[in-house]
């Protein structure tokens, strides 16, 4: 009786109220591609255009650009909102640095505004070019493409270089090693390679005729609001 009496004038009996507050009591959880962050030494790391990494006992740590800087491959691929770009871009995280799916997809959803749109942004901003000529070298005609034809052009040149076989072997026969190293299949291999370091090349000054900032030693490119991807290969480190 006096209990529902007091609650009326607002007492609270002690043992219903909560000492820490709910958000406090219950502190958020780290989203997928942060979990790993503090696994990653940069001080360490090798870089290319996609990722960075470092080794650790039997494990490998990546990275996926900085936070505020993309890689160079990864804003290639998101010059345009086509679907296929992004396809390869995943595929391209899950064969070589073995990020699970979940991972992206919180990597994704976190970049949204940043990534989405990215292309069709830049194209809004006029390079400071003159047309181009006949004689013109690649450096001056580079910049002046649509964001859509440079994503074409980039996306499928890595596509070339690092396309993954579908076969799948224990072993190779010694005929098959023999012909694997045949010139004319060196010869294309050195080709795609070639390509791909000259196609990064006019992606950086495209994004640099637009007024981006371009790190061309660690191949990133400054991206304000952008969320890096932190990965552990070695699945018994995890959190």
């Amino acid at each position: 009786m006096l209990d529902r009496v007091f609650r009326r004038f607002g007492y609270v009996p002690i043992s219903t109220l909560s000492l820490v507050p709910h958000s406090e009591a219950l502190p958020l959880r780290e989203p997928l591609h942060r979990l790993h962050a503090d696994g990653f030494e940069m001080a360490r790391a090798s870089t290319d255009a996609l990722f960075a990494w470092h080794e650790e006992g039997e494990g490998s740590h990546f990275a996926i650009g900085r936070d505020d800087w993309a890689p160079l491959a990864a804003a290639g691929f998101c010059l345009t909102d086509n679907a296929q770009c992004r396809a390869w871009l995943d595929e391209a995280l899950r064969t070589r640095a073995w990020i699970p799916h979940d991972m992206l997809a919180s990597w994704h959803d976190a970049n949204r505004y940043v990534m989405r749109g990215f292309g069709t942004r830049l194209d809004e901003r006029s390079a400071q070019q003159q047309a181009p000529s006949v004689a013109g070298s690649e450096h001056e005609i580079a910049p002046l493409v649509k964001a859509n034809e440079m994503a074409e052009l980039f996306a499928l040149t890595w596509k070339r270089y690092y396309q993954s076989s579908p076969f799948q072997r224990l072993g190779n026969s010694a005929a098959f090693n023999r012909l694997a190293v045949h010139h004319t299949l060196r010869l294309a291999a050195q080709t795609n390679e070639h390509a791909l370091e000259r196609v990064l090349e006019w992606l950086a000054l495209w994004l640099d005729a637009r007024g981006l900032t371009v790190d061309r030693r660690e191949q990133l490119v400054y991206m304000p609001g952008y969320q890096a991807l932190y990965f552990r290969s070695d699945a018994e480190q995890w959190p």
